[in-house]
């Protein structure tokens, strides 16, 4: 598996402003799914061939009960033969309120209890984080290329704990501290809507422990992506192109929304990519990751809804996305190429986006309010030139992982007064 960084921003930066950076991905069986094209043009052959990697021969099947190890030399961290080590040093925040929240990466948890003011480094260690969730302010997990973690006291002590037989998890949901849902699998994994997304072959997976054990969710949409729940009953699992609903737990699924089809002449090589963060009870936001990119310009549209049944148009990519389906008639989103999200309430949502023609890149931010259907522009993240990942607990106050460019330095920057200003709380390089 290989995953597919954030807005394709470094390595099209890095190979004059073309391709996409790839990072190797965990173990566990080999995908059968085909490989999807990235979301644009194609990353040098050089870059490829590092990122990218075959299976191992003799890798075991995926277990029928795709149980979790047993606790141990097991659920240590792995580094899985032929992976890429090159990670993001920050790559996903979550708060959980204005004060409580937390900042992960390559081999890097931070935590902060007074909104950033200041950033306190709760572990170190070879795992390679591109996912935090947690639910309350002590119980959380982390999740990344080669690990997965969990805390119940804040992020003062982490534990490894093993991954499921099956395959490896690539993001997580929770629900309760013991109840939670996973995405498991995939050819590739998409990081450009800032939940880290199986392209193809994903399976979605449940735990009533915490983590500990995972089983299949039986009768789940083949093909998950990302999932996203409410509650212990009301959750949404996108596919390619489609986000499916259940209102039981899981137990019975139904087809919410299917991505309006491209027009006549148009063939993508593959079915968007759905990225999904739910807003309570039956509300969800969905982003759209298409394929293919041109003069700095790769196709994405959102859509929101508050009920699973109507579904609004939030808004498109100008370019690409507008030619491929100008029936939807969206406003403009934010930037030349899609990038990182956060779902405030059912009628709140804070998009940034990344534009590479400007300058070293510029990560604009829209908020989408209404329930999509009014969307404001609040300029650009200042100090981030490639965003990473974003999370606001008010349409006023918020955060975003990214880069800065030319320095090269990953940085967390913090508003509040919805991104008219913006403070550099946190530097890594």
């Amino acid at each position: 598996m290989t995953r597919l960084a954030s807005a394709a921003a470094r390595s099209w930066l890095a190979a004059t402003l073309s391709g996409l950076a790839l990072l190797a991905a965990g173990c566990g069986a080999a995908s059968s799914a085909p490989q999807a094209a990235g979301p644009a043009s194609s990353p040098p052959a050089s870059a490829a061939s590092a990122g990218a990697r075959a299976p191992a021969s003799g890798s075991p099947a995926p277990s029928a009960s795709c149980q979790a190890g047993t606790a141990g030399a097991s659920a240590a961290v792995y580094t899985a033969p032929g992976s890429a080590t090159t990670v993001p040093p920050l790559e996903a925040v979550q708060f959980v309120s204005a004060s409580q929240g937390w900042a992960a990466g390559a081999g890097l948890v931070l935590a902060t209890s007074d909104g950033g003011r200041t950033w306190t480094t709760q572990y170190t260690g070879t795992a390679k984080l591109d996912q935090v969730d947690f639910t309350d302010a002590e119980h959380g997990w982390a999740v990344g290329t080669n690990a997965l973690l969990r805390t119940t006291d804040g992020g003062a002590t982490w534990t490894a704990l093993a991954e499921p037989q099956c395959q490896n998890i690539e993001s997580v949901h929770f629900v309760t501290q013991s109840l939670g849902y996973a995405v498991a699998g995939g050819a590739q994994v998409w990081l450009s809507g800032g939940v880290p997304a199986a392209v193809g072959g994903g399976e979605l997976l449940r735990t009533t422990d915490g983590g500990s054990h995972w089983v299949r969710v039986a009768g789940a949409p083949a093909q998950a992506q990302t999932a996203c729940f409410s509650g212990p009953n009301d959750g949404f699992v996108g596919t390619p192109g489609k986000v499916w609903h259940t209102t039981d737990g899981g137990a019975s699924w139904s087809l919410a929304f299917t991505e309006p089809p491209e027009s006549s002449g148009v063939h993508p090589p593959a079915p968007d990519t759905t990225v999904l963060e739910c807003a309570g009870g039956n509300a969800a936001w969905a982003l759209f990751l298409g394929y293919g990119a041109a003069l700095g310009h790769a196709p994405y549209l959102a859509y929101a809804t508050r009920d699973a049944r109507n579904w609004r148009a939030v808004f498109e990519e100008s370019y690409i996305e507008s030619g491929a389906r100008p029936e939807v008639h969206a406003p403009n989103g934010p930037g030349s190429y899609p990038g990182p999200f956060s779902a405030i309430s059912p009628g709140v949502a804070a998009f940034v986006g990344y534009t590479p023609p400007l300058g070293y890149g510029a990560a604009p931010l829209e908020m989408a309010s209404s329930g999509g259907a009014t969307l404001t522009q609040e300029g650009n993240v200042g100090g981030v030139s490639v965003p990473e990942a974003t999370a606001f607990t008010s349409p006023s106050q918020g955060w975003v992982v990214g880069q800065t460019l030319p320095s090269g330095d990953f940085v967390i920057m913090a508003t509040a007064d919805a991104g008219h200003t913006w403070t550099r709380q946190y530097q890594a390089r």
